[in-house]
């Protein structure tokens, strides 16, 4: 499981990732990303805490100290990739990617079409 942890991920090394791990992580990017391709370099890590008194948020500090922002909790990612398997028997990089960026701009699954 650590070998995933704070690590640079691309794509198609995160959709192989088991479910347990993926439900225990968020997922990170750096700053600025606002879409998913091939070359997208992700972490996974602790979850961001928030402060009970301020409500600020407290991210964890490699987030902090790699510039990272986060991107999705881990059961998110985790059902973006069920979903994935779900509708296409096979899916490619490129269909995890279509369903990600689906995901972060509309808030729901895309839909295929095979």
């Amino acid at each position: 499981m650590s070998r995933f942890i704070r690590k640079p991920l691309k794509i198609e090394q995160l959709v192989v990732i088991e479910c347990k791990t993926l439900e225990s992580y968020d997922l990170y990017v750096k700053k600025n990303t606002d879409f998913f391709d091939e070359q997208t370099i992700i972490y996974l890590d602790e979850a961001v805490d928030v402060d009970d008194d301020t409500d600020e948020e407290i991210y964890p500090d490699f987030a902090i100290k790699s510039d990272l922002e986060w991107y999705f909790s881990g059961q998110v990612i985790y059902d973006i990739i069920d979903n994935t398997k779900y509708q296409l028997k096979n899916p490619s990089v490129q269909d995890y990617i279509k369903n990600l960026n689906n995901y972060s701009e509309h808030d729901c699954f895309y839909t295929f079409n095979e």
